[in-house]
């Protein structure tokens, strides 16, 4: 839930970026955070992660802003006229447990902004340190013909991996600009950011 939550605070950070000043932004993205954390706190289940999915979705439709963005902007002092002017037309963004994803119009794409695919997936490590665990023979047998190569790749797999802050991937990025689709009718500004005041 920490991952998601960060990647779509970030994502709307960078919506507003170009239009809130740095520590308005900062105090926006920790409050949204902690609302987030606290909104889906029982509502977030690993084994089902579409289940809920509207509860966990973040809107603005009918030029109405959802109220969960406007609470942490209130909470930050930032007007509610400035996020939505920056918030595109009929856009919602799903935060969900292995993914983030938002579209923009009706008939617009998903797009994905975050999605772990390591679930599902069995992995090991060999702890050095274990002393149940001397060697991966005794995890794995590997003493057949055609094992040396099997072996090598076993052993490169398995070499002490570096460290890497949770939160690395969350660098400073360029604002976002989003165009939405156009319409099937072209009444709702012909594919261009429309953006209401």
């Amino acid at each position: 839930m920490i991952v998601e939550i960060a990647q779509a605070v970030e994502f709307l950070g960078r919506l507003l970026s170009a239009r809130v000043d740095a520590n308005t932004l900062n105090s926006f993205k920790q409050n949204l955070t902690n609302i987030l954390h606290v909104r889906f706190d029982g509502h977030w289940d690993t084994q089902r992660p579409y289940a809920g999915n509207g509860y966990r979705a973040l809107s603005s439709f009918n030029d109405v802003l959802d109220p969960v963005l406007i609470e942490a902007a209130k909470l930050s002092k930032l007007s509610p006229t400035t996020l939505y002017s920056c918030i595109p037309r009929d856009f919602v963004l799903w935060i969900d447990p292995y993914t983030v994803s938002y579209r923009v119009g009706d008939h617009g794409n998903i797009m994905t902004l975050f999605e772990d695919r390591s679930r599902g997936r069995i992995t090991f490590r060999l702890d050095a340190n274990s002393p149940a665990v001397t060697s991966i023979h005794e995890i794995v047998d590997l003493r057949s013909p055609t094992s040396p190569p099997l072996l090598a790749q076993v052993s490169q797999q398995l070499q002490p991996q570096q460290e890497v802050p949770l939160f690395q991937f969350l660098a400073a990025r360029a604002p976002v600009r989003i165009s939405p689709p156009p319409s099937p009718e072209g009444k709702k500004g012909c594919g261009q950011l429309v953006m209401a005041n």
